[in-house]
């Protein structure tokens, strides 16, 4: 080995030697595409048992296998515009730390509170102000180092025919859905006018409530997140 390096270039004959050490030992390298999972409780997996394991980006993770590295920044109660609290403008820091690949933003949900719905939250009162936030949020984001693929997702559905909810629940429900869809057509918007890509996680899960946690409406249970683990895999790779 001293032999051959006396002839040839330290950085040519560390390159063959790793030509030689991938065709015969398998070994790669290639980093993994870094995948940002980022939202609310609904990507922390809140319901669960194990969000560890059973949460859509735990489960995104199985589905993707080892050539990606998925992580979660789902976060209770998040949402998209700045004046909500909590407020993914609060998470920006360690989502550029990971400097990610590929962001999946799924945002909306908690957006829709506000006018007497979910407590004293307000966070309907600033609608208006959620298509400049989020333009803002993918500025922000589009500046990474990594120049990272940006997913936009239309948050999954609130599902009235859930097993066990009471009157109080289908109340606030019934004022949030529309609300939520209205975001959705925001959330297209945005989606095209910035040129990223664009997921439907409402439509396929909607009317679906084997799909969500009884007595609850809007979080998914384990087969849920499954569901939209399947659906944001499909359009991360391409599959058809």
């Amino acid at each position: 080995m001293k032999r051959i390096e006396k002839f040839i270039p330290p950085i040519i004959f560390c390159t063959m030697l790793m030509i030689v050490l991938s065709t015969f030992t398998g070994f790669s390298t290639n980093e993994k595409k870094k995948v940002a999972s980022v939202g609310d409780s609904i990507t922390y997996g809140a319901r669960l048992d194990d969000p560890d394991s059973d949460s859509y980006p735990a489960q995104l993770q199985k589905l993707l296998g080892d050539d990606y590295a998925v992580e979660n920044f789902g976060v209770g109660g998040c949402t998209l515009i700045r004046k909500g609290i909590p407020t993914v403008w609060n998470e920006l820091r360690k989502i550029k730390a990971a400097n990610p690949d590929i962001i999946v933003i799924s945002l909306g949900t908690n957006d829709t509170c506000g006018y007497g719905t979910c407590g004293d939250r307000k966070c309907w009162e600033y609608k208006d102000e959620f298509e400049s936030d989020y333009r803002d949020l993918i500025d922000e984001l589009s500046q990474l180092p990594s120049d990272p693929q940006i997913f936009l997702c239309a948050p999954s559905p609130m599902v009235l025919e859930t097993p066990g909810l009471d009157a109080e629940r289908i109340a606030g429900l019934k004022v949030r859905k529309p609300r939520l869809q209205e975001l959705i057509s925001m959330t297209k918007k945005v989606a095209k006018e910035k040129n990223v890509s664009f997921i439907d996680l409402n439509e396929p899960l909607d009317h679906r409530p084997e799909l969500f946690t009884i007595s609850d409406g809007v979080h998914p249970n384990k087969e849920g997140y499954e569901a939209i683990a399947k659906l944001i895999a499909k359009e991360l790779t391409g599959h058809k």
